[in-house]
């Protein structure tokens, strides 16, 4: 029985943190270059200090993976592929990776690369994993939220390496679904720049005496009490966050995994228990205010939030100190031994041997000695610096004739020669026995082209996306809306369909915001809905549902949401094969837009109103200060939230597939855009329709039909909001 391994992946911001988590004992190290990573703020690796981390990873058999997950804009495009290729040449070993044009660019200019596919994906399922493995992805890195059960089954189901997040901060929101700091001050998550809103105070109706509270802000993730349960779910990778930590954290928090991780694969059947020590140092190495286990055991609970502390404890200088003292003041060495041969009229001699390599060089001629001749000792010491090289002398054997005499430069010029082939011959013996990725499979070729994509000759069609009962029926009522976008969750609960929808509309049916294992249990209401020609396409969220589409054989439309990004030529050019209809990003301001191609080849919708979605979470704000209700109903799904700026934020509970929506305080509205915008041409021009009750929603659709049409009648005055944002359609995000 093969014995089972766990890769132990640990953060750097920096070249320190990235000798500490060496020194500590990970396997892998992550990191961010000076472009494309997640962390903006980290220090981050020039990539000569990229080289030079690979070179010295590979001496000690770790791994280095490259972080380019952030979304690209079109201008920053061009640089991908000079940014990898030095990378790629000095054998990195994989890069983790959100955008889906990158993806391909990448999978298809470096065939040998690992790809893996970044918690920014948002992979919440089998169905996700599989897409993303037709692609070239060899490794997920699921949504935080999923439970031990999910993961399993992922797994399982689709060969993929699994890594998966055991230590450090937890975002409130499925990850690279969040919009909260990119709407509030132009600092997105999906660039690496998030501000953390979700750290600050929140105020709301059922806070006792308006006490601020901190709902949206979860503890620290401190997963060694499940250790055990993780090995035993097949995990491949345990991830420690903390590319913004110190090297003291880094080396604290990967040593001690490090030691719990060896002992359970070597005692499995054993009582499996945490020292006290240890467990001080984890909780005095920069924690917030408390721990918890993550998602791994419950979907979501009271208990992950720090409800009354948001800040950081301090570190102990006790610990610092002795973690300073263990793992950083000096690195971890390779024991080599070394055979030295000096003799007067003869080249000096010098063979130094690691494991199993063995290299022999030759240097300078040793002369007669006209004074004092060098002695053994002599010899050793001075052979024995081998300063900042990966070596460390274990045995050094000196054969002289104890005449002879060499200058001090030349003894050096040997010994640095014969560590530099040294580590030249590990390192060459090493990359023969490294996994090179085959590159596109089978399935990758087919998926390219596998739907026959219907063009629209429609321009600037309006159309609307609507959530409840009621915002469907006021849709139904105008006529020159003819394209109707429908919350799936409305069918769930009404026993007939067909009243609600009109033979002259067409209608598409919208899946969840997120598709969970918790959603599959409505799998078959979907496709019989989909089946009764009730609908003319579907409206997708995520890769999740695209892939189930694929797997049941959807033969109509099917288009994306802006939540399935294209924030650049090679996403959108690829996006256009998979779907009818693409949605652009929220987040792109109107220069970078237009910067995409949109052309008459490629179907595209445009987003002029909506409140938008700020946060897709699987915690429960309801839950959190009250109870957990159960109750899908308009009446009971909505709390409100309101910041230190009394700006008051709607969060519904959608109870179905148990996630929550918070929403922007205002609705995005782009009416004094709107002539611009017509000449675009955009194929679809779509109002999205979510806490607004009916007539908000007729007034709504009202104003942008007349508006559309022509009206010059109407004024701001007559808009049916005060107030509203125009998002990033000026200013866009860094």
């Amino acid at each position: 029985m093969r014995k089972q391994k766990v890769e132990l992946l640990a953060p750097a911001g920096n070249f320190a943190c990235f000798r500490a988590a060496v020194n500590a004992g990970a396997d892998a190290v992550y990191l961010g270059g000076e472009q494309y990573g997640a962390r903006a703020y980290a220090g981050n690796f020039s990539s000569e200090e990229i080289i030079n981390a690979l070179h010295i990873a590979h001496m000690f058999d770790k791994k280095i993976y490259l972080t380019v997950n952030t979304l690209v804009k079109e201008s920053e495009f061009g640089n991908l592929i000079p940014y990898i290729t030095p990378l790629y040449e000095s054998g990195l070993d994989g890069v983790i990776v959100q955008d889906i044009g990158v993806l391909r660019c990448l999978r298809e200019n470096f065939p040998a690369l690992e790809l893996h596919a970044s918690t920014q994906m948002t992979i919440t399922g089998v169905y996700g994993a599989i897409y993303l493995k037709q692609l070239g992805v060899c490794r997920v890195v699921p949504a935080r939220e999923l439970s031990l059960e999910e993961i399993k089954d992922m797994k399982s189901k689709t060969d993929l390496e699994v890594e998966c997040f055991v230590h450090g901060a937890m975002c409130y929101a499925y990850s690279g679904q969040c919009l909260f700091s990119s709407i509030l001050g132009g600092r997105s998550g999906n660039r690496g720049r998030c501000a953390g809103p979700c750290r600050l105070p929140y105020t709301n109706d059922k806070s006792r005496k308006n006490r601020a509270q901190y709902p949206i802000s979860l503890k620290d993730m401190y997963t060694l009490p499940i250790l055990p349960e993780l090995i035993q779910a097949g995990i491949d990778s345990f991830k420690i966050e903390g590319r913004m930590k110190s090297p003291e954290y880094v080396a604290g928090v990967t040593a001690i995994y490090r030691k719990y991780i060896d002992w359970y694969l070597e005692h499995p059947g054993k009582a499996y228990q945490i020292h006290p020590k240890d467990e001080q140092i984890i909780r005095q190495l920069y924690i917030r205010s408390d721990t918890c286990n993550g998602y791994y055991q419950r979907h979501n609970d009271k208990s992950m939030v720090t409800l009354t502390e948001p800040g950081y404890s301090g570190s102990s200088p006790e610990i610092l100190k002795e973690i300073q003292d263990q793992y950083i003041a000096q690195n971890i060495l390779l024991p080599i031994t070394g055979f030295a041969r000096i003799y007067a009229g003869e080249p000096a001699e010098l063979t130094l041997v690691c494991d199993s390599v063995s290299v022999t060089v030759t240097g300078a001629e040793a002369s007669p000695a006209q004074n004092k001749p060098l002695s053994e000792a002599d010899i050793s010491r001075k052979l024995a610096k081998l300063g900042d090289t990966c070596f460390a002398f274990s045995e050094l054997t000196v054969d002289t004739d104890g005449a002879s005499f060499m200058p001090v430069k030349a003894l050096n010029d040997l010994r640095r020669m014969a560590a530099s082939r040294l580590e030249s011959e590990i390192l060459q013996q090493k990359s023969l026995g490294r996994t090179v990725f085959s590159g596109k499979s089978d399935a990758e070729r087919k998926l390219a082209c596998h739907r026959k994509i219907e063009r629209s000759k429609e321009i600037n069609t309006l159309c609307v996306l609507v959530t409840t009962r009621e915002q469907l029926l006021a849709a139904n009522t105008f006529s020159d809306i003819h394209n109707i976008y429908v919350d799936a969750d409305i069918f769930l609960q009404e026993i007939a369909v067909q009243p609600l929808l009109l033979p002259e509309k067409e209608y598409f049916l919208v899946l969840p915001h997120i598709f969970r294992k918790r959603s599959y249990q409505y799998l078959s209401t979907y496709e019989k809905l989909l089946g009764d020609n009730c609908f003319n396409g579907v409206l997708v969220r995520n890769f999740e549902e695209l892939e189930w589409l694929n797997e049941i054989g959807y033969p109509k439309k099917i288009c994306s949401d802006y939540t399935v990004y294209a924030w650049n030529n090679a996403s959108l050019a690829f996006l256009s094969e998979q779907f009818d209809c693409v949605t652009l990003p929220l987040e792109l301001n109107r220069k970078e837009l237009d910067g995409l191609s949109i052309d008459p080849d490629r179907n595209v919708s445009f987003v002029l109103y909506g409140y938008i979605p700020m946060m897709y979470s699987a915690n429960c704000v309801k839950k959190t200060l009250e109870h957990c209700i159960k109750d899908n109903t308009a009446a009971n799904n909505i709390d409100h939230l309101t910041d230190r700026y009394q700006n008051v934020f709607t969060v519904t509970q959608n109870c179905k597939h148990c996630y929550n929506i918070l929403y922007n305080t205002v609705p995005l509205s782009l009416h004094g855009q709107l002539a611009g915008i017509l000449k675009k041409r955009y194929c679809q021009l779509r109002l999205d329709f979510t806490i607004e009750d009916a007539v908000q929603t007729h007034e709504v659709m009202e104003y942008y039909v007349s508006s559309i049409n022509g009206d010059e009648t109407l004024t701001d005055r007559e808009l049916p909001y005060t107030k509203f944002t125009n998002g990033h359609y000026k200013r866009g995000v860094e």
